[in-house]
This record gives structure tokens, sequence and C-alpha cells, in this order.
């Protein structure tokens, strides 16, 4: 079961912000959770007002995301540094 990634327009510039190293690390390892059956299984569930939400850890950065089951999508929210990312 393969899962279709998409950015959200502030992610993409988030993203397009950080190092071509660390954008790189990051798009490996989306992919990879894309590739799971139940990406929810990798990451951890949000709480509070980010209730509904994943987050992924790549080093110092998070990876916040809306997975959509019902069409087999993965939405990220934001990627911001650990200390600010909420």
């Amino acid at each position: 079961m393969a899962w279709r990634l998409e950015f959200d327009p502030a992610a993409e510039k988030e993203l397009a912000k950080l190092d071509r190293a660390i954008q790189k690390k990051i798009k490996g390892y989306l992919a990879e959770v894309c590739g799971l059956e139940n990406p929810a299984d990798r990451g951890h569930g949000l709480t509070g007002p980010w209730a509904g939400f994943h987050r992924y850890r790549v080093g110092q950065l998070r990876i916040i995301v809306s997975i959509e089951h019902g069409v087999l999508t993965i939405l990220v929210i934001k990627i911001d540094r650990r200390d600010s990312a909420y």
C-alpha cells in the first residue's frame, strides 16, 4: 500500500529554507514512511490543540503531519525545530 505525500504551502517554504542535506534526509524519511502499511505506527500522535495530528522526528526537527486514511495521503503541515514546533 503506497501513501501519497503532499506538502502544505507553508511547510514547503519551511523545507526550502533548510540546508540541502537536511532536506534530503527529511524527504528520505518521509518516503520511507509513505512505504509503510500504516504511517501512524511510526512517530507519535499529538494531543491538545494538535489532537488528530502526528509528529515525526528527524534530528532536531519535528515534522507535523495529518494522516488521511480515506484517501491514503500524508499531508505535511509544519516542519520546525523541536523547541518551537508546537
